[in-house]
């Protein structure tokens, strides 16, 4: 079984594990009809730490019970929330000051950790369907479970971070946990002049594609020489069988 090394982040050349490829974000709809996200918005339990040793071990293990955790906001930056400081620097680093470190080392006398915890069960029209999770935003990296299944890494805090979950799956409830570290070896290239937030501060949602499913769709409209006549380009990366129809 997969597991997460938390010493990882602190590598220059690790900045994702088991993430699904970016994709372009258009709608669809399955072919019957009916929702294709579950939106995870909401109260989470939720754990602060100033540093990945201040942490509870194995909070994601399926067996232990963090329904007494404090409860946070989703989506929402903890520093507004009560937890931690909000901090605005400008050419100097974050942690300048009160660590010497060298590009790509990551703090460790202070580091906060957000522990979040999510029980969720599957809606029912998609229980034969491949169940993904999406992270819209995260600073600055994060590490999920489910049912005490690693399930993978992202960084790159502004960008979407997505994971299938289907593998991890459990009848009735499930357990979802997830860490987000402040600091990680991409805080060297994501510095600049704003507030230093952390946390789950964009939407968390379910999502569920058809069996032929277009993951991600490029449009290019061109013109001829003339400017007479324009011409439709369409690249697509898809998934089964299916027919493509043009209006």
């Amino acid at each position: 079984m997969r597991t997460f090394d938390y010493n990882a982040t602190k590598m220059p050349d690790f900045f994702e594990e088991c993430r699904l490829r970016p994709h372009s974000d258009h709608r669809y709809e399955p072919a019957a009809g009916g929702r294709v996200r579950q939106s995870l918005n909401g109260t989470w339990f939720f754990h602060y730490a100033e540093s990945v040793r201040e942490t509870i071990p194995d909070f994601q293990a399926p067996e232990v019970d963090c329904r007494h955790w404090n409860t946070i906001p989703v989506p929402a930056h903890i520093q507004l929330e009560g937890w931690g400081t909000p901090q605005y620097v400008n050419i100097q680093y974050p942690w300048d000051g009160t660590e010497a470190l060298l590009p790509g080392q990551v703090p460790e006398r202070r580091n906060p950790v957000a522990s979040y915890v999510k029980y969720f069960t599957v809606p029912k029209d998609w229980k034969e369907m491949p169940l993904y999770i999406s992270f819209q935003g995260a600073e600055s990296g994060l590490a999920v479970w489910l049912n005490g299944h690693y399930v993978g890494y992202g960084e790159d805090g502004f960008t979407p971070s997505e994971f299938e979950l289907t593998p991890f799956l459990t009848d009735g409830e499930n357990k979802l946990a997830v860490q987000v570290y402040q600091w990680t070896n991409a805080s060297w290239c994501e510095d600049q002049d704003f507030f230093r937030f952390s946390g789950l501060f964009r939407d968390v949602y379910l999502f569920t594609v058809p069996r032929a499913h277009i993951w991600n769709l490029q449009l290019t409209t061109e013109l001829d020489d003339g400017f007479l006549n324009g011409i439709l380009r369409i690249r697509m990366e898809a998934q089964g069988a299916g027919d493509c129809i043009v209006r």
